[in-house]
């Protein structure tokens, strides 16, 4: 039995206080690379990134966006919505949160013509109240974390069948959650950092869809840390091998193959994951 995956990275060209001069550098070592997954190897790719981020993108390399653009278009690409800004939800004000989100679908229709229809929890600081904004903000579902929400409800030695599939606001607005899985993430920047055998990653994924039968989340976390180190602290390993971009492509298309897994982009999966989970109570609200 083929298992749905998803692959879905969150660009951010402010992180870590990254000087403004690497930023160049980040579009042609990492964003480029990752488009290029989708564009010369047909993986579908979820791409989750803040309007700044994306205005940004488009004053130094407009032809990233043309081509970005382009993906969307053929379904190759799935946009995923952040915001304006990457600001932590639940410690602003609701009316902040309101003109980011705002802000930042406007910023989507101006520079790629698309609206989303999922946001991904901005630092998987998640709250009740942050439901009912990306509700009014015409949202259809979000992406959280769900290993910091089983460890919340307590549920982490159950079933993964025991999270929630939706998220309900104290205004009463409910949305459906897609999952991303810190430990799958994590797994796979160790494999293509030279951190991990390959067999040994082979391996853990295999056993998660086999486990699982549900959706795996391959990887829901940053695009910059493959072929670029930002050079913050001593301890930063080195960029590994002939690129890493081409041994995340390669990892992952043999996982697929070990694993029966089948690409899909973020929205497909969501789909797929409350078709198969029919049967389970709606609404969980996490409290973290």
């Amino acid at each position: 039995m083929t298992v749905p995956a998803y692959l879905l990275f969150h660009l951010n060209l402010a992180f870590s206080s990254v000087s403004a001069d690497k930023r160049p550098e980040i579009i042609a070592k990492c964003y480029w690379p990752m488009l290029n997954l989708a564009k010369d190897h047909h993986l579908p790719i979820g791409i989750e990134l803040t309007g700044w981020t994306l205005s940004e993108i488009a004053r130094l390399d407009p032809r990233w966006i043309e081509t970005f653009r382009s993906l969307l278009a053929s379904k190759h690409c799935e946009l995923v919505g952040s915001g304006w800004s990457q600001l932590i939800g639940p410690l602003v004000p609701y009316p902040v949160n309101r003109w980011n989100q705002s802000l930042g679908l406007q910023a989507y229709l101006d520079f790629l013509g698309v609206k989303p229809s999922l946001v991904l929890v901005n630092e998987m600081a998640y709250s009740d109240s942050m439901v009912d904004v990306y509700h009014e903000a015409g949202y259809q579902g979000f992406v959280m974390d769900r290993d910091n929400v089983r460890l919340a409800l307590n549920i982490e030695d159950k079933l993964l069948s025991a999270v929630p599939t939706h998220g309900q606001g104290p205004g009463g607005a409910q949305l459906p959650v897609l999952w991303g899985d810190s430990n799958l993430f994590q797994q796979l920047q160790r494999v293509v950092h030279a951190d991990k055998p390959v067999a040994d990653y082979l391996g853990y994924v295999k056993s998660r869809a086999q486990r699982d039968g549900q959706v795996i989340p391959l990887y829901c976390n940053d695009a910059e840390v493959f072929d670029f180190r930002p050079g913050r602290f001593t301890t930063e390993a080195a960029v590994s091998g002939a690129g890493e971009w081409k041994r995340l492509r390669e990892v992952v298309c043999q996982a697929v193959q070990d694993a029966s897994l089948q690409l899909v982009l973020p929205s497909q999966a969501l789909a797929h994951s409350l078709a198969n989970r029919s049967h389970h109570p709606k609404i969980g609200r996490a409290h973290v």
